[in-house]
C-alpha cells in the first residue's frame, strides 16, 4: 500500500508532542458553568420555527423570547433572545385503546382535546395532519407573537426550560382593534 492510499487512524498521532495538543489550554473542573435558565414565569415571544417530528407523533414549537427585559438565573445572560420550546403530542395508533392516568378519556381523546385548546389559544387551524403539514411547509405559523408560560423542569438529571402553555399575545395587538381616538368607550 502506498503512503498516499494509507488509511489514517486517529490514535497514531496521539501523544504530547503533537502541535495541536500543545495549543490546548482548558480545565473542565475550573471552567464548567451550567447553562443559564430563564426563571419560571410568563414571557413574550415569537414563533420562529415549527419542527415536525411525525415519526414521534409530535410538533416542536421554537419560540424566541423578546421585549421582556431581565436576566436568566446567572444574573448576566439576557432573557431576550433565548429560545424555549413547546411540544404538541399528536394522536398515534393505539391511543384509542389506552386510557389516560385519570381514566376519564382515552389518550387519543385527550390529545385531540389538547390540540383543540391549543389551536383556539393561538387562533390557528390544526384540524388534520394535512392542514398541519401545509402550514408547516408554508411557514404559516412562523411570526405569531405569543405569551409563553416558561417553566424549569428536570430531564435525565439536568435542568432545562420548556413552555408549559402558550397563547396568542395581545402585547402587539393591531391598532385597528383599538377604539378610535374620537370615540369615547363609555
Amino acid at each position: 500500500m502506498s503512503p498516499e492510499n494509507e488509511e489514517h487512524y486517529p490514535d497514531e498521532d496521539a501523544g504530547l508532542d503533537d502541535e495541536a495538543f500543545e495549543k490546548m489550554d482548558f480545565n473542565v473542573d475550573e471552567e464548567y458553568k451550567p447553562e443559564p435558565l430563564v426563571p419560571k414565569g410568563t414571557y413574550h415571544g415569537v414563533i420562529t420555527k415549527v419542527i415536525p417530528k411525525f415519526a414521534k407523533f409530535c410538533l416542536i414549537w421554537d419560540v424566541c423570547l423578546h421585549d421582556n427585559g431581565g436576566f436568566m438565573n446567572d444574573g448576566s445572560t439576557p432573557i431576550d433572545g433565548a429560545h424555549v420550546y413547546f411540544r404538541n403530542w399528536l394522536p398515534k395508533p393505539g391511543d384509542e385503546r389506552e386510557m389516560t392516568k385519570s381514566g376519564r378519556n382515552t389518550k387519543r381523546q385527550s390529545k385531540i382535546n389538547m390540540l383543540k385548546a391549543f389551536e383556539e389559544e393561538l387562533g390557528i387551524d390544526m384540524s388534520t395532519p394535512q392542514i398541519m403539514a401545509t402550514a408547516i411547509a408554508e411557514a404559516q405559523w412562523v411570526g405569531i407573537e405569543v405569551s409563553a408560560e416558561v417553566e424549569v423542569d428536570e430531564w435525565q438529571g439536568r435542568f432545562r426550560n420548556s413552555i408549559n402553555r402558550m397563547k396568542k399575545s395581545t402585547m402587539f395587538a393591531s391598532e385597528s382593534s383599538s377604539v378610535p381616538n374620537d370615540d369615547v368607550p363609555f
